[in-house]
């Protein structure tokens, strides 16, 4: 006992002072030490008492593992539910009580577990350009207003197929011959996602079908490298035309117009005249929202061309190829150059052609001294050098959010996808960087929702990844094609969820394999 005593004494804390032994009482969870004449506490079970059955069945350790972001969304969307009719559309989000929108907080859910279509027979013809659009179609009945998806290939093969919902007509039928009053293929679509036979059960009926007729309208020597509407499209005015480019076949690049106005729809060639080479290649176009106007990035710079006459002019010459470029959306003067060696320039377009002025800009953000010698390259246009913005390397996408069209996103060939404040591009700093793209070389197009809270992107591994813009968290990624999905657009339908308060936008993915609808 004595040996049993003092190895309590450095584990044992004084809780009674020391007594006579005839005033000694048994205090449960006590002992008495003689020599220290002190009660001290007992640590683990009172001697006699029974074992406790946790003490007794200790688990065995697990190894930690990382919940899966993709279930753990899904499993809370009954918990924002419930959520919502108890605290309306304030809900609280964790422990430290703060609060999300209700209706933000279930699309983020629906973008983690995304549910994926195949259309076959789509192969080969999507991979390079793509674009649904809603157009107002003259037929025997009156003017009728139908979905299109305007799919380019890297083959040079330009195809108009017809989109639909269940259950809509989408090609004339003879009752009397019961046949097709026209040649074509219905794309039949097969689940990709998901896999599991539950959820598969719940989304057993796609929510888009996809009419291809036998013949495509345009089959060009090169590839397909940008599709544009023309002019502004919103609920009142439907797209009557459509601007295509083809990079070209030996430094030939080509413009086409193609008009929508009625079936067959009619692809009309469009020459480029005035300063602008016939010998150049074709990387992107846009068009302006007067629909009067299309700039176009070029390897020798990017061009201004009227799309009546095809007259053109370049407004930048520039050493390195411009390979994205938009509209300023409110500065209309404005058109933002996306280049090859990873510089984003802002270019005013009323500069004259005879009359550029001449840069000397760095090409990267590299700041180290090793590189900075050799880092520099010559442009000419009405830009301001110290607005420049630098990715690592070459631009393969860029877009500015339309809610706020300060915010400019742009993706690069390393993998890198970045959103910017053009307000601060003299910090050069990104307010926002989406990690888990993967490319080398690869021209990926990257997709912003119509609400702006998500973005979606293929990679060169094939998956498919969804980032919230706001947090720039990842969430999802799903490989559910063997070929990189390197285009991405979204619907011109915007579909209902079975909350009647939060809409479900569908986004359409192109691969070399097929063409995919993702909801």
């Amino acid at each position: 006992m004595e040996s049993v005593k003092k190895e309590h004494n450095t584990e044992r804390t004084e809780v009674v002072p020391s007594l006579d032994d005839n005033m000694r009482p048994e205090l449960p969870g006590f002992y008495f030490d003689e020599e220290k004449k002190k009660y001290f506490a007992i640590k683990g079970p009172i001697p006699g008492s029974k074992p406790s059955s946790r003490a007794e069945q200790k688990p065995e350790s697990k190894p930690f593992k990382e919940p899966n972001y993709q279930k753990r969304n899904k499993l809370k969307a009954l918990k924002l539910l419930c959520s919502r009719e108890l605290s309306g559309s304030l809900i609280p989000l964790n422990k430290k009580k703060k609060k999300s929108n209700f209706k933000e907080e279930i699309e983020k859910t629906q973008a983690s577990n995304p549910v994926v279509w195949r259309y076959g027979s789509t192969e080969n013809i999507g991979d390079a350009a793509l674009k649904e659009f809603k157009v107002e179609i003259q037929t025997s009945q009156g003017l009728t207003t139908k979905n299109i998806l305007v799919a380019g290939s890297n083959g040079g093969c330009l195809s108009i197929l017809r989109v639909s919902k269940p259950g809509q007509v989408v090609v004339p039928f003879d009752e009397s011959e019961s046949q097709a009053l026209e040649v074509g293929t219905e794309c039949e679509p097969v689940s990709v996602l998901p896999r599991n036979a539950e959820e598969e059960r719940e989304a057993a009926a796609p929510s888009r079908l996809i009419w291809r007729p036998a013949h495509s309208h345009l089959h060009a020597l090169s590839s397909i490298s940008s599709i544009q509407l023309i002019g502004r499209s919103d609920n009142s005015h439907h797209v009557k035309r459509a601007l295509i480019t083809t990079l070209g076949s030996a430094g030939r690049g080509s413009t086409f117009i193609l008009s929508l106005a009625e079936e067959p729809y009619i692809v009309t060639p469009r020459s480029l005249q005035g300063n602008v080479s016939s010998e150049c290649t074709i990387w992107t176009a846009d068009c302006s929202v007067s629909g009067s106007l299309a700039a176009i990035g070029t390897n020798l710079g990017a061009a201004l061309v009227d799309l009546e006459t095809g007259a053109g002019s370049y407004f930048l010459r520039s050493e390195s190829d411009v390979l994205a470029l938009q509209f300023h959306q409110s500065k209309g003067n404005i058109v933002q150059c996306g280049l090859r060696n990873g510089a984003i320039v802002s270019v005013d377009i009323r500069e004259r052609p005879s009359r550029l002025t001449r840069h000397q800009i760095r090409s990267h953000s590299s700041s180290s001294q090793a590189t900075r010698k050799k880092e520099w390259f010559k442009l000419r246009g009405n830009i301001n050098p110290s607005h420049v913005l630098y990715m690592p390397s070459s631009l393969t996408c860029m877009k500015t959010l339309k809610t706020y069209d300060q915010y400019l996103m742009a993706s690069s060939m390393d993998g890198t996808i970045k959103l910017y404040d053009q307000r601060m591009v003299k910090r050069g700093v990104a307010v926002q960087t989406y990690e888990g793209h993967v490319n080398s070389h690869t021209r990926i197009e990257f997709g912003i929702d119509p609400s702006e809270r998500f973005l979606m992107s293929g990679g060169e591994d094939c998956f498919t990844r969804i980032w919230s813009i706001k947090s720039g968290q990842l969430l999802s990624e799903n490989k559910f094609s063997n070929s990189v999905p390197s285009v991405v657009c979204w619907s011109a339908v915007e579909g209902q969820s079975e909350w009647n308060d939060s809409i479900v936008h569908e986004a359409w993915l192109g691969s070399r394999e097929a063409i995919f609808n993702i909801f």
